[in-house]
């Protein structure tokens, strides 16, 4: 190899190391850098602040701790940690009040919005001493409480409560809620205070109302008879509320101001026990 191809071939490998110098030193520079400005971030800002930006305001109390509870662990980490929008909205979709994230995002300040389609309790289900809150879809929800009479109470569920987040099985719960979206838009809705389902089918009797509406007053019941969809020679659901909205409409109760009435069996009028 003459002298002049040497010093060309020595002149490009210097040239090439100049090259991988300034393109590794670049990027310590801006590695160094980016942890300089997170640092900055971090020191300036503190700790992560996580809004739910769409939670109803029906579920602050309720939902905003078990919520809070569910990502508490990843604030630990560094907010400025690309991994944790996603592993945020991985937590959070294995909390019981939330049916689905939409998205978890941070605003660049400290501050992470979540955005997720909540579940809203319609009942509430009780089983021996405790009290427990279902959504529309029968899914069970976190916590359990002392009875509260702004839901519907639901009593005589057989099957054992589930894990919050589950779908709770069972005929009865699956009436009772049925029940209970058909009262929600009556005028006399407020009247009805719990749904009983433990004799539905006629499990424990079949001579009694496979299920009965319980009012708010002392001891008065409406026998509703069987769950919706299995009328057999029975009146239909629609049959059933005409009759105690008309009711409503003529004495200002669904119960007609008696202490027991049957809905079941005739399409224009109710019965009384006698």
């Amino acid at each position: 190899m003459d002298d002049e191809r040497r010093r060309r071939l020595l002149r490009r490998a210097a040239l090439l190391c100049l090259v991988l110098a300034v393109v590794l030193g670049g990027s310590i520079a801006k590695a160094r850098l980016e942890a300089h400005v997170n640092r900055q971030l971090l020191d300036r800002f503190g700790q992560p602040i996580v809004a739910f930006i769409d939670l109803p305001e029906s579920l602050t109390q309720l939902a905003l701790g078990d919520l809070d509870d569910g990502v508490a662990n990843l604030l630990t980490r560094d907010w400025t940690d690309d991994r944790l929008c996603r592993d945020m909205a991985a937590r959070l979709a294995t909390v019981g009040w939330i049916a689905n994230v939409n998205f978890v995002r941070r605003t660049g300040d400290a501050r992470f919005e979540v955005s997720a389609r909540y579940r809203v309790p319609v009942a509430m289900v009780q089983q021996k001493s405790d009290f427990m809150l279902v959504g529309d879809s029968g899914i069970r929800l976190p916590g359990t409480y002392l009875y509260d009479p702004a839901w519907k109470l639901i009593q005589g569920v057989s099957r054992i409560a589930p894990a919050a987040g589950n779908h709770w099985e069972g005929d009865d719960l699956r009436a009772a809620l049925a029940i209970i979206a058909h009262l929600a838009q009556e005028p006399f809705s407020d009247q009805i205070t719990a749904v009983l389902v433990e004799n539905i089918g006629g499990r424990r009797d079949l001579r009694r109302s496979h299920i009965e509406l319980a009012t708010d007053r002392a001891g008065g019941r409406i026998r509703w008879g069987s769950a919706p969809g299995f009328e057999l020679e029975e009146n239909t659901v629609e049959q059933k509320l005409a009759i105690l909205r008309e009711n409503h409409r003529r004495t200002g109760r669904a119960d007609a101001r008696h202490p027991v009435v049957d809905v079941s069996t005739f399409p224009d009028r109710f019965t009384t026990p006698g």
